[in-house]
């Protein structure tokens, strides 16, 4: 099995190590730069040949967007399904704080930027897995909730795991809940790639 992981905003391939080391006991694992935003990283993605693509916060969205247009298995961390939802909610925080500063960035973005909608794509996602903090401050679990509802009343296989007391992005202490959740879907799975 061929994975493909992406990070998140202002993050980085060693950042998300953590989301990489599950998928390296089933095959071959690619972590590139992607520090680009969601319609320039599908574009991107696509490049890539993969079987399973993971991702975590923005890399999230890239990773099922990609998978739902390459028809492969999606893992998404904290992403997020609606970003005009995400930007309405980063909206009510504080200037100085890290959720404003996330919402100044998405108000620079190009319209269409927004419209990068993991929602938009559910018909074609066919194999997905959410992984959600419960206490996530930057994407609420709701988005990944809608999501995977979605995902299931368009026909395709969607399991959603929320994480207690996790925020946005898991600590050290949360890797191993993640990795057996990861390693315990691909093995009940493998039999269908």
């Amino acid at each position: 099995m061929k994975s493909l992981v992406i990070h998140g905003k202002n993050s980085s391939p060693e950042k998300v190590e953590w989301l990489a080391k599950p998928l390296r006991k089933f095959g071959e694992v690619i972590v590139p730069e992607f520090e680009i935003e969601a319609k320039e990283g599908v574009e991107k993605a696509l490049t890539y040949d993969f079987d399973c693509i993971a991702g975590h916060s923005r890399g999230g969205l890239i990773a099922l967007i990609a998978a739902a247009l390459k028809g492969k298995w999606a893992i998404a961390v904290s992403a997020p399904s609606d970003r005009r939802k995400q930007k309405e909610y980063l909206s009510k925080f504080p200037p100085g704080t890290v959720q404003y500063n996330i919402y100044q960035d998405l108000m620079k973005m190009p319209e269409y930027e927004l419209e990068y909608s993991s929602l938009s794509y559910a018909d074609r996602l066919k194999k997905v897995l959410l992984i959600h903090g419960e206490d996530d401050e930057m994407v609420l679990k709701e988005h990944s909730i809608t999501l995977c509802d979605t995902i299931k009343r368009m026909g395709g296989d969607c399991e959603l795991h929320i994480i207690p007391k996790m925020k946005h992005t898991p600590l050290g202490q949360q890797y191993q809940t993640i990795w057996s959740i990861i390693e315990d879907w691909i093995k009940r799975n493998s039999s269908s790639f």
